[in-house]
């Protein structure tokens, strides 16, 4: 819901921007992120372990695009 507003507000802004991912890792990073926290968060209840877990996957995240854009 977010991304579609930005969107359409940057158009007011002066600087389009568009929804085109340029490199196959930036679709696989928001479909698995919203995998992962569909997944944590289906049965209404956290851990700590699960808040773990989430740190653990943005940190493989970060260090993905880092090497990835690094080449």
């Amino acid at each position: 819901m977010t991304a579609p507003a930005l969107v359409l507000v940057s158009y007011a802004f002066g600087h389009p921007m568009d929804l085109v991912f340029g490199h196959p890792l930036e679709l696989m990073a928001i479909a698995g992120s919203a995998f992962v926290v569909n997944s944590i968060a289906l049965d209404g209840e956290t851990t700590w372990f699960e808040g773990v877990m989430l740190v653990a996957v943005y940190v493989l995240l970060a260090l993905a695009f880092f090497f990835a854009t690094a080449a």
